[in-house]
């Protein structure tokens, strides 16, 4: 933790601030891009100002949401931490204990409103934030020349020189100027409506950042066939908390199923496992009719903005299972730091395109394994029926935490997704050097 009333760093920040825009004034615009001349001068002293502000910006970060301060308070254990963080933590509960020295807080009438906000601390982030424009950002490829571009399809920044190799190889990327955005995560968000009748439920994150870090670095030294370099070489560079948004139904089905069946032995068992619809036997055999009708609840949760998810991730994500949510009276409020994506499919069109398919067909396995219970060892099942309706749907709008992870190895770009609920990881990874082709070879074809 660094001594606040010490001008140490900012007179550090001032002094590599002037290094660097002297260094600017000696060179013209081209030898800050792509010009070898003085080159250098130019990344020596602005990797020294982005490691600089690497390690003061975590000297100013809150150790519960791993952020930069936002309306710090202070404890009288002097210990700052965010507000927003307090509140969430703390509740309606009249004391806590502050997360890094255990020391018990009591509150006064007022809750974390009673307690001192640091100033000084605030003026301090705010100066932070207005110098970070001098921080020039490193191509993700080369990691040595100043970002002019941005590929969209990848989300990777390049210097000139390096968006033209890539988009050689890449013909239907996309890239940008870096004046056209200002972060990976341009995306519309979701706004809460006071007259918002059915409000949305948020799951809460049950990991934090840094335990997201431990995850993915696990989830790194596992990965079979990897590059024997990959640990050591990889970059993380950045973890963005999201909030997913699902649509969750719960549907309430009525089925009528039903079948011939047959005891005899007179089919072989392989054949008699199976449930069938015709065989050349099945004249000589004694049948009996049986019908049966049941009811059943399900639960079926849906993605309804899929923007950020690659179309090679989205069926692993999908398949995640969202449980253990609250209800609307006991679910807690959300991060207010967390972006809250967008709902892009309503309700109507969440359950006609997917949602009721799906149940039906989930109701459909379940009564044809109890057909299959039915017939016995030996027996076996003709004109099989399976008529499933739905009798009631009730739908809810959640929303899923996960943490999107980006990584550097080899100068390419992977997306690594981590689920903040039961810590599941999907993601993309590199493979040792020859087994890509060879994992190509086995692919089967897409036409």
């Amino acid at each position: 933790m660094i001594d606040l009333e010490s001008p140490t760093h900012f007179a550090m920040l001032m002094m590599l601030k002037n290094q660097y825009q002297s260094s600017i004034h000696k060179k013209d615009s081209s030898d800050v891009s792509d010009s070898s001349s003085g080159e250098e001068d130019y990344r020596t002293n602005s990797k020294s100002l982005q490691k600089f502000f690497v390690g003061l910006s975590e000297d100013f970060t809150c150790s519960i949401c791993y952020e930069l301060f936002e309306k710090p308070i202070v404890l009288p254990c002097s210990h700052n931490f965010c507000k927003g963080c307090l509140v969430s933590m703390v509740g309606s509960n009249s004391s806590f204990s502050c997360p890094l020295c255990r020391k018990d807080i009591h509150l006064t009438n007022k809750g974390i409103d009673g307690l001192q906000v640091n100033t000084f601390l605030v003026q301090t982030i705010e100066k932070i934030k207005q110098a970070n424009v001098f921080v020039p950002k490193f191509c993700d490829d080369c990691t040595s020349k100043k970002v002019s571009r941005k590929c969209e399809t990848c989300t990777i920044l390049l210097c000139k020189r390096c968006e033209s190799s890539h988009v050689s190889k890449n013909a239907t990327h996309k890239t940008v100027s870096t004046d056209s955005f200002n972060t990976d995560f341009n995306i519309e968000t979701h706004l809460e409506k006071e007259s918002d009748l059915d409000p949305p439920i948020y799951i809460q994150f049950s990991i934090s950042r840094s335990q997201c870090v431990s995850l993915f670095q696990n989830w790194i030294s596992s990965l079979w066939f990897a590059p024997s370099d990959l640990k050591a070489n990889h970059s993380i560079r950045y973890i963005k908390p999201i909030y997913i948004p699902y649509w969750m139904y719960e549907a309430h089905t009525t089925t009528k199923y039903g079948a011939q069946f047959s005891s005899s032995t007179s089919l072989s068992p392989t054949s008699s496992s199976l449930l069938s619809t015709s065989h050349p036997k099945f004249d000589n055999m004694t049948w009996s009719h049986k019908v049966n009708i049941v009811s059943n609840r399900y639960r079926f949760a849906t993605i309804s903005n899929t923007k950020l998810i690659d179309k090679d991730l989205l069926a692993q994500v999908q398949a995640w299972e969202v449980s253990n949510i609250p209800s609307v009276e006991q679910a807690l409020p959300p991060n207010p730091k967390v972006q809250a994506l967008a709902f892009l499919v309503d309700e109507t069109t969440g359950w006609k395109k997917v949602a009721e398919s799906r149940i039906k067909q989930k109701d459909r396995e379940v009564c044809e394994r109890r057909i299959k219970a039915g017939s016995g060892v030996n027996g076996i099942a003709k004109d099989i029926f399976i008529e499933t309706s739905i009798s009631r749907v009730a739908s809810q709008k959640v929303f899923l935490p996960v943490y999107f992870v980006k990584y550097i190895y080899n100068s390419n770009s992977y997306t690594v997704i981590v689920n903040a609920q039961n810590s599941k990881i999907v993601g993309h990874r590199p493979y040792a050097q020859g087994l890509s082709t060879m994992l190509r070879m086995f692919k089967p074809n897409s036409n």
